[in-house]
């Protein structure tokens, strides 16, 4: 069976049974120019994918400036410590915590610490049961083995335009026995699947589903949060922060970029704008960007992920679990559960929501969705959880104009090409980042790190630029 980015969770389970502000320049930090080719490059956006192509031509000689819309660097990394820990409310996992992942060089360089999440560490309670027996477990766990293998099976032979939902639609329809376990079923499988992806079934493509690939090891969580990474990846880098990016302009003679702030001449331009801000066509390109380009950028979904952190005054959840779980008759509204606790000793606990269930708790006022977690939570741990929560923070990536969205996945008739065509510079001119331009690893933070070495090497290649290296760049299939 071939391992998705959460294959912890399948093989651990499965074998038991507008902000505007002037820009500023950081403090020099450890970015070493070597003799570069003295062109100038703008790097649109300082996430993941823009720090590090900013790093790289850095390093290269390149005079390099981020502009940034928001007051802060980091994208969709973004780590809150408002409920008195480190919460990050993007990106949360490292996905693979073996030595070749590239977070995990950083996060030995900085001298940081990660703690695993353990997805077999799961607490499922029924909304009209209660906990769930050992029992009800193990056939849980065993049948949705099955369903999974079906689904692969059903991968070899299905259209590009077929969904995860319409493979999945006579298996369910079709199960029969004990009703809890059916519920147990229905809740595995919008786990591994719908928010692994930050969408819900029938907007994935059953061909490519679970076809991207992952570093070895365990999921793991960064100590302090993301934010430990950003502040060393931003740091000795000119980041113009508030400068809203309106149009990208290209020719023989180099680019211009024009921004709410002004114009900024360059000779090359790298674009790390997500999939969701590109698909909103907010920023224009002059040409207009290619038809195909356009038509990938079309194609692909961008999922929603949002996140319902709640601080307690004190914890009610086994000290032990990683995962809470609350079955029901549908899934349309699950949000899956994690207490901090095995990280941070903090009695905090981040629910996460995805595809329309995630859109639809931005339409509502933030107390709504606060009590709607709590509503879950009494009916797994009835009156040991308080009427209200300490402190809360609600995301809202959807409607966030800088991201419109989480992170991208294939829907019906897209394909990985969709991720290669985007990734493809333009004229010499203008390149792309971001984790929807890497076809190996699309949809993750390695991914957008990847990217951005990509196009910073895509640059120096251009203009016969040598190396100097930080981290080795990876391919993109």
């Amino acid at each position: 069976m071939k391992m998705s980015r959460r294959a912890a969770l399948a093989t651990a389970l499965l074998a038991a049974g507008s902000w505007l502000m002037p820009g500023r320049r950081f403090p020099v930090g450890d970015v070493q120019a070597t003799t570069g080719s003295g062109e100038t490059v703008v790097v649109i956006g300082a996430g993941m994918a823009g720090l590090s192509a900013a790093r790289r031509l850095t390093a290269n000689g390149y005079r390099v400036i981020v502009v940034e819309a928001r007051d802060r660097p980091g994208g969709r990394m973004w780590t809150d410590y408002s409920l008195g820990t480190a919460v990050d409310l993007g990106a949360a996992w490292i996905h693979g915590d073996s030595s070749s992942n590239p977070l995990m060089k950083m996060v030995a360089k900085y001298g940081l610490s990660t703690t695993a999440t353990e997805w077999d560490e799961a607490w499922l309670f029924d909304i009209g049961y209660g906990e769930i027996e050992d029992e009800s477990y193990d056939a849980i766990w065993r049948r949705s083995e099955s369903i999974i293998e079906r689904l692969y099976e059903a991968q070899s032979t299905a259209s590009s335009k077929r969904s995860v939902a319409d493979a999945l639609a006579p298996i369910l329809k079709g199960l029969s026995g004990d009703p809890i376990v059916k519920r147990g079923i229905q809740w595995f499988l919008s786990s591994q699947i719908e928010v692994e992806y930050a969408t819900n079934f029938d907007q994935l493509a059953l061909k490519h589903w679970d076809m991207d690939e992952k570093f070895g090891g365990d999921d793991v969580i960064v100590s302090g949060g993301f934010q430990k990474i950003v502040e060393p990846l931003s740091d000795g880098l000119d980041i113009r922060y508030g400068h809203v990016v309106e149009k990208v302009s290209f020719d023989g003679s180099g680019a211009k970029v024009t921004t709410s702030q002004g114009v900024i001449e360059a000779d090359r331009v790298v674009v790390t704008l997500p999939l969701g801000v590109l698909q909103q066509e907010r920023v224009q390109f002059e040409p207009q960007l290619p038809e195909a380009k356009r038509s990938s950028i079309g194609r692909l979904e961008m999922g929603v992920m949002n996140k319902i952190a709640l601080r307690f005054s004190k914890r009610f959840w086994p000290e032990d679990a990683h995962r809470l779980g609350l079955l029901n008759s549908s899934t349309e509204n699950l949000t899956e559960y994690f207490p901090l606790t095995p990280h941070s000793g903090q009695p905090v606990i981040v629910g996460l929501t995805r595809g329309r269930h995630a859109k639809s708790i931005e339409k509502a006022n933030k107390e709504e969705a606060v009590q709607q977690a709590l509503s879950d939570l009494r009916f797994m741990f009835g009156s040991a959880v308080p009427y209200k929560a300490v402190d809360s923070v609600v995301t809202g990536w959807y409607s966030d104009e800088f991201s419109s969205g989480a992170y991208s996945s294939i829907p019906p008739g897209g394909s990985f090409s969709d991720y290669r065509t985007l990734a493809k510079p333009l004229d010499g001119k203008v390149f792309f980042a971001g984790e929807a331009t890497h076809a190996t690893y699309p949809g993750t933070l390695h991914g957008a790190y990847l990217s951005g070495e990509r196009a910073a090497k895509e640059i120096m290649k251009q203009t016969g630029g040598t190396d100097a290296g930080t981290e080795d760049a990876d391919s993109n299939r």
